[in-house]
């Protein structure tokens, strides 16, 4: 059977054994909409309002959209071309500032900055957080976390996001409060959020009782957000649906509508599983390409192999995820570094990844990075998929099982019953 994974800007093209195969994990088929019919449902009836948001604005107040940055597959630019059809009515571009999210990655350069943006980049003003720039503090959370953020966010009077819902491995979800924090929020405060990622229930489509999310929804309410026009999105980043207006009841009813859609039944766990997050920019570096192994570790077995399809044109992603991954191959060893040195963002990948490796799971990747870089994070490089069939086949013979997810990042496996 011949398969394509989505690899970079390009495809990854292999062949498996029918009788190997026992399941390719999709998201749940629906209907798609389009754009424009879907998105003016979804603003003529905002969750929470009373009207479309542009009737509950004024002429001159100043708007602050918050929007994802290059690491995330969104249609900003689209997106923003909808929400401005409506709002130049009443507001001016000069009343208009685009804040790019970036949470703790890299600054955007100037032409991703344009592909986010697109005409928008000329018209209003655009300014790019820091997550170590200059900061406000507007609260303390129930949880004693200090909540600093862009200053921009209080010269504004209305503050609406831009961002996508999906499932995020520790936040619960994506989009939403989390395009305030950590989106534009200050290291520290990013910091103190993440560190709760040893809590049990910090854990992937936890929503109410996830203690980050928890955070995070009470740092957007001191920030003041108002409102929220999210976007569920297919595997390929295609719109299905909007989410418009009050940030928690919008967002809630965004993440039970992913959940219908991409949390998929399994019928058993396979020895190896084959994922790739879908191509550029999701496999951008090993940081972001990591949550289709999260996934994966879902559907494999204890014991298992699991190949990762992803470019890497960015290599590892993030200098604390490649130290720790470096300096520890256990779980005890992870959490050895985090009681001494205190979390640090970044190190939570490696201690997925550790999670995996207490489970007997071994990680195999295909990417542009270099073998002994690759090794020197405890994964084992392979240069096709058939060298990682190999492998499952030296291991258990040639009737191993074999799961396909070619959309990693946005299948959440569930086992039957």
């Amino acid at each position: 059977m011949e398969f394509a994974l989505g690899y970079g800007d390009g495809k990854v093209t292999f062949s498996v054994p029918e009788r190997n195969l026992i399941g390719v994990v999709e998201p749940n088929s629906f209907s798609r909409a389009d754009f424009e019919a879907a998105f003016a449902q979804a603003w003529a009836s905002p969750y929470g309002f009373p009207a479309p948001l542009e009737r509950l604005v004024r002429k001159g107040e100043r708007l602050l959209f918050t929007v994802p940055d290059h690491t995330r597959k969104v249609p900003t630019a689209e997106i923003l071309q909808a929400v401005w059809a409506r709002f130049s009515r009443v507001i001016s571009p000069e009343d208009v500032t685009v804040l790019v999210a970036t949470g703790p990655h890299r600054s955007p350069r100037p032409d991703e900055i344009q592909d986010i943006l697109g005409e928008f980049a000329g018209l209003f003003r655009v300014e790019v957080h820091d997550a170590e720039g200059k900061l406000v503090r507007v609260g303390t959370t129930s949880s004693n976390t200090p909540v600093e953020v862009n200053p921009l966010l209080l010269e504004a009077d209305r503050i609406i996001s831009i961002g996508h819902i999906g499932m995020h491995y520790f936040a619960g979800y994506s989009g939403g409060p989390k395009m305030i924090l950590p989106g534009v929020a200050g290291a520290e405060t990013i910091r103190k959020n993440h560190e709760k990622i040893i809590d049990p229930k910090a854990y992937a489509c936890v929503y109410e009782e996830n203690p980050i999310h928890r955070e995070m929804r009470e740092a957007a309410a001191m920030a003041k957000l108002w409102a929220i026009v999210d976007v569920v999105l297919s595997g390929d980043g295609t719109p299905l649906r909007f989410f418009i207006g009050d940030p928690l009841a919008a967002h809630w009813s965004g993440a039970r509508f992913w959940d219908r859609l991409f949390q998929v039944e399994i019928s058993e766990r396979a020895d190896l599983v084959i994922t790739s997050p879908g191509g550029y920019p999701k496999d951008i570096n090993l940081y972001q390409a990591h949550k289709a192994i999260f996934n994966a570790a879902r559907a494999a077995k204890d014991g298992g192999l699991i190949l990762l399809v992803a470019e890497c044109r960015e290599r590892i992603g993030h200098p604390v995820f490649a130290d720790w991954e470096r300096r520890a191959r256990d779980l005890k060893g992870i959490l050895e570094i985090m009681r001494e040195e205190g979390f640090k963002i970044g190190g939570h990948k490696a201690l997925f990844f550790a999670r995996d490796r207490a489970r007997g799971i071994r990680h195999l990747l295909l990417s542009s990075l270099p073998p002994n870089e690759v090794q020197a994070l405890g994964l084992t490089p392979v240069s096709t998929v058939e060298e990682a069939l190999g492998l499952a086949r030296e291991a258990w013979g040639p009737h191993f099982s074999l799961l396909l997810m070619p959309h990693g990042n946005d299948v959440f496996p569930l086992i039957s019953g």
